[in-house]
């Protein structure tokens, strides 16, 4: 039977999941909603004293971060205990001190180079009585890559047999229509025995309503004993990571992520504040003396003593009822408070602007029906002059891309890669990997890549050129002549025909008296079909894995002329 203990365990956890259905729609605790304070996770029950041992972040078989970083290690004690942690020779003494309400240790190992054949062990030996050693094993450094966001980062890869090549109609609602089964899923799985060198680590934590020190996890795990039930997208951007450096690296990937879940769940308070109507001073901001963090707390705190190279993001699609500028705030604080309090976590050990790439949404739900000349009538505002902050994906995707000019930022566009049923979940997750790693490449390993956007846009006679940026040697390539609108002089937006192209623009149909420009301005702008918007360009494949293609599209845009 279940212990006392088990059972407090179970009850907390169903408490956590009770939770999200309170606040999925990002309602929390504030003055307009008192009646939701009370209904806040309850505080965890008090730990007892823990004994000495690592934090469960910690295990035989882990990556650490490699040099230039200086890794770290950390546990528990009891209190009024000393630890010195020994490694490669060296002693090394470890800082104790409350932490969270928990004592703990932590020690900072000298930098490390990475490799592929060499294992480490690391010893730590606490001062009291009983003080038997304890020790990682087959512990590798390489580079660390943490993985977050909602139901498309948690999207699993699948079974051995759910891809049915057969379905690509989706005719039978099954897991690749609606929810996980990735592409070709038993080739996938089958693949992973290949990567012996890298190592993944599921945080299985809940929410929280206080930060909590430890999580429960599936310890670090060689990619095939996981298998099919690791997040696919943080997979296909690990694995093609580690393929592609020269010389390869062991790849340590941290999945940590909840279905349904908004940005705000993962935002500390000090990331929430920031974007308040009084920090703001706008009335899309959060309600002052607004609350939340329950993932933060339950799913990110955990981790921020592990040194990290990295991290990789997808979700919105639970914010996206919302104005986009708040997200277009909220997104940017939370990503800036990461990062701030992941390097204070490890001491300066994690870069203070560590790289930080997310995969832009993707469709939902049937494709929006294009016709050459029709109009719709725009919705500007005085404070939102070409109405693209007006909700929906395409107002989170806006702040996605405004997103970037944070430092160390990059973004994988996927919005052609739906469904044919119009499910938010694709099973096209390779691609998504790819992308990804391009940017990963660009902002984290120093190797340039190609990333498609707008350099210019102009008009003459109401003919509007776009020109492109960041092609690399790519070339233009037009797969479509819809999915450009020109905002004219009676306050419509124009869907307009691509009339022509160079190796670097597009050209558009005339508009008389036309004002701004906008592409994919929808919220599934592409056909049912993957890789079939309007405008890509052609670059050279990364490699030849699944989903390293050889394009890359432009990505939604709303732009003044």
């Amino acid at each position: 039977g279940l212990s006392e203990k088990d059972l407090g365990t179970m009850m907390w956890t169903i408490l956590a999941l009770q939770l999200y259905t309170v606040v999925a729609s990002g309602v929390g605790c504030d003055q307009d909603h008192p009646e939701l304070c009370s209904k806040q996770m309850p505080a965890a029950p008090p730990a007892p004293t823990q004994p000495f041992r690592f934090a469960s972040s910690q295990s035989d078989g882990m990556v650490l971060q490699q040099a230039p970083s200086k890794a770290t290690v950390w546990g528990f004690v009891p209190a009024g205990q000393t630890v010195a942690v020994t490694f490669n020779g060296k002693n090394i003494a470890a800082t104790t001190g409350d932490w969270l309400g928990e004592n703990t240790w932590i020690a900072s190992l000298p930098a490390t180079a990475a490799s592929l054949t060499t294992q480490h062990q690391i010893t730590a030996t606490a001062s009291g009585t009983p003080s038997a050693p304890i020790a990682l094993n087959k512990v590798l450094f390489g580079d660390v890559w943490v993985c977050s966001g909602q139901s498309n980062m948690q999207y699993p890869i699948g079974s051995a047999t759910c891809w049915n090549a057969s379905n690509l109609d989706c005719k039978v609602k099954d897991a690749q229509c609606g929810y996980g089964c990735v592409n070709n899923s038993g080739v996938e799985i089958t693949d992973m025995v290949n990567y012996p060198n890298m190592r993944l680590y599921v945080n299985n934590n809940g929410g929280s309503s206080t930060p909590l020190a430890e999580s429960a996890n599936s310890g670090w795990q060689l990619p095939q004993t996981i298998g099919g039930s690791f997040s696919a997208m943080c997979w296909f951007f690990g694995r093609d990571l580690y393929a592609k450096l020269s010389p390869q690296v062991p790849i340590g990937l941290i999945e940590t992520n909840v279905g349904g879940t908004p940005d705000q769940h993962w935002s500390s308070q000090d990331a929430i504040d920031k974007c308040t109507q009084a920090a703001t001073g706008q009335p899309w901001g959060w309600k002052n003396n607004f609350t939340d963090s329950v993932l933060w707390n339950g799913k990110v705190v955990p981790l921020l003593r592990n040194v990290v190279r990295g991290a990789v993001w997808m979700q919105g699609e639970a914010n996206a009822g919302g104005d986009g500028r708040l997200y277009n705030c909220s997104f940017q604080a939370m990503i800036t408070d990461w990062r701030a309090k992941w390097t204070a976590g490890t001491g300066g050990a994690t870069d203070a602007e560590f790289p930080f790439g997310w995969s832009q949404l993707n469709s939902d739900g049937n494709p929006y029906v294009w016709s050459d000349g029709a109009t719709t009538a725009a919705t500007n505002t005085s404070t939102d002059p070409l109405g693209k902050w007006s909700g929906g994906f395409r107002a989170i995707r806006e702040a996605e891309s405004q997103t970037l000019a944070l430092a160390n930022t990059f973004q994988a566009v996927i919005i052609d890669t739906p469904v044919t049923s119009g499910s938010v979940h694709s099973p096209f997750k390779q691609p998504a990997g790819d992308r990804l790693l391009r940017g990963a490449l660009a902002v984290s390993y120093g190797m340039p890549q190609p990333y498609p956007e707008v350099a210019s846009v102009s008009q003459s006679a109401g003919v509007v050129t776009v020109v492109l940026t960041g092609l690399g040697n790519g070339a233009v390539e037009v797969r479509a002549k819809l999915g450009f609108e020109v905002l004219g002089d009676d306050n419509m937006w124009h869907t307009v025909s691509i009339t022509g192209s160079t190796s670097t623009s597009v050209t558009l149909a005339a508009v008389t008296g036309a004002t701004a420009v906008r592409y994919l301005f929808q919220q599934a702008p592409c056909t049912a079909e993957p890789y079939a918007c309007a405008v890509y360009v052609s670059v050279p494949a990364l490699g030849d894995l699944s989903g390293q293609w050889d394009f890359l599209p432009l990505g939604p845009f709303v732009l003044a002329l």
